[in-house]
């Protein structure tokens, strides 16, 4: 049988200890309350801040952006945008920060519209639009500008200036800094992730001036050129083959990429199977694609010094050197 005096008993503690309880949950959601205010210059010094209804930050009223660059050389950046049309209220104001120091506070236009120019440091730039009522902060959103003003380096590793090289084809290699843009003579080259380039070129005979473009991302640009000659051979009708190594140095196992160019009287011929030997051991085959290109990828061998890679297709042959190091 329920005793009812044990029951009434436990009823009246538990009313008592509710009080104590929800003080503990007021008292932690003080302390964020608290840390947030600190984070946000415009709050600093209230001690009265109140989140709104929810005791969270509206998502969707925050300040949509402008498409920014994610790089950029010009250390003055124009940030410009708008507040939601729900979010706009005549209390409420927008702040702007930038690498945590507070740029600027203005009252919201009643457009909802703003237009900041913001200047850049060197490198990474963190900035943030705040949308701030009169006693709480209603929505943010941060974004990452990189200030990149140093031109990239390129080199041109092949050919040297002076040499005689081929009308019918012959191969440009270098690098360049990694994640740039390369253009060969006006034409577009896609680096490698690390920023090693080739491209194979055709031209008439006589002096010819190379001129490699790499472009960073921010814009940045560094030109070389190389003079060469430009050689009419007679043999016109004989098919080549050319060898170009993404790297012409590598460890032992390290992975290298060859592209094969073959070239006939008329021009690049696709549909030739050709086939890669590096030393004394055979890679593998390929088939050249529609500009005559094809690439097979090898390990390098666990011997050291200068090894041959040889390539046979078509009637002809190509070869290139790889120096091999233990370290």
């Amino acid at each position: 049988m329920i005793d009812v005096a044990l029951v009434v008993a436990l009823a009246i503690a538990a009313l008592l200890a509710l009080p104590r309880l929800f003080g503990g949950v007021a008292a932690g959601f003080e302390q964020l309350v608290a840390s947030f205010q600190t984070s946000v210059p415009l709050l600093q010094g209230r001690s009265d801040l109140k989140l709104p209804a929810g005791g969270s930050t509206s998502v969707g009223a925050a300040p949509v952006v402008d498409a920014l660059p994610a790089y950029t050389r010009e250390p003055q950046l124009k940030l410009s945008g708008r507040v939601p049309a729900f979010a706009i209220q005549p209390d409420r104001s927008l702040q702007v920060v930038v690498n945590g120091a507070l740029v600027k506070t203005d009252p919201l236009d009643p457009s909802g519209a703003f237009n900041v120019a913001l200047t850049l440091r060197d490198g990474p730039n963190a900035i943030s639009v705040t949308l701030i009522g009169a006693r709480d902060v209603v929505a943010s959103s941060s974004y990452t500008v990189v200030l990149d003003r140093t031109p990239p380096t390129v080199t041109i590793s092949r050919p040297n200036a002076g040499d005689v090289l081929d009308a019918k084809g012959f191969v440009v290699e270098g690098s360049t800094e990694a994640g740039a843009t390369v253009t060969v003579n006006g034409h577009t080259v896609v680096p490698t992730p690390e920023g090693a380039f080739s491209d194979s070129i055709q031209a008439a005979a006589g002096p010819l001036t190379i001129s490699v473009v790499s472009r960073d991302r921010a814009g940045n640009e560094t030109t070389q050129k190389v003079s060469v000659v430009v050689s009419q051979t007679t043999s016109v009708a004989e098919p080549t083959l050319t060898v170009a190594l993404n790297q012409t140095s590598v460890r032992i196992g390290q992975q290298v990429v060859a592209a094969i160019y073959f070239r006939d009287a008329i021009g690049p011929k696709a549909g030739v199977q050709v086939t890669l030997s590096v030393g004394v051991v055979a890679i593998g085959s390929a088939v050249t694609d529609s500009s005559g290109t094809a690439r097979i990828g090898f390990a390098a061998p666990t011997t050291e010094g200068e090894i041959g890679v040889v390539v046979l297709g078509g009637g002809t042959s190509g070869r290139a050197t790889l120096t091999v190091t233990s370290r």
